[in-house]
């Protein structure tokens, strides 16, 4: 067991996608049920966005601000956190896995506020732990327009995590070409 909540982020517009993309299908499930799998270990999970999707009886959390931008869903997880760790992440990692967020919270060290996976030289913001104690810092941000979960992420302490090894499941998927390409690795594998 995970001694932490997972937050899923559903509130994006989906512009490139066209279409919700927590409700694509892969296979015969949809890519919420996979991340839903994903963080199964975990103490609690919950939605965040815009509107509660009715077909899920998972607890959900409306995210108020007009702004969209992965920090508002941020921000909202952890004004509601009962829980010190959290994890974040967004629906459009549809492979994502459980090994992996074992992985990640067995990384987890006293003072830091942040554990980061690293693709490639590259943060994965929205698929991270982040600690309750940036409450403050994440609000700073929003108030003053400052809406990178980069910038969030560099102005904390934070452990990185390489996956250089794993891109496949780091694999955002942002168009309807992009879930086709999700597929066809999932063929091949």
């Amino acid at each position: 067991m995970i001694e932490a909540a997972a937050y899923i982020l559903i509130g994006g517009q989906s512009r490139r996608f066209g279409s919700p993309k927590w409700k694509a299908r892969i296979g015969n499930e949809t890519v919420l049920n996979r991340i839903l799998y994903s963080c199964k270990e975990f103490e609690t999970q919950q939605l965040v966005g815009k509107y509660r999707p009715s077909e899920y009886k998972v607890p959900f959390i409306q995210d108020r601000h007009k702004i969209q931008a992965p920090i508002i869903g941020l921000h909202t997880a952890l004004q509601q956190s009962k829980h010190d760790w959290n994890l974040i992440i967004s629906c459009d990692l549809p492979l994502m896995t459980n090994s992996i967020m074992d992985r990640l919270w067995g990384k987890r060290e006293t003072g830091s506020d942040v554990i980061i996976p690293v693709v490639n030289d590259m943060l994965q913001t929205t698929c991270a732990f982040y600690h309750r104690k940036l409450l403050d810092l994440c609000k700073a941000g929003i108030q003053n327009n400052m809406l990178s979960l980069n910038d969030l992420v560099r102005a904390s302490t934070y452990i990185e995590v390489d996956f250089s090894d794993q891109t496949d499941a780091f694999l955002n998927m942002n168009t309807k070409e992009d879930l086709v390409s999700i597929k066809k690795k999932l063929l091949c594998s």
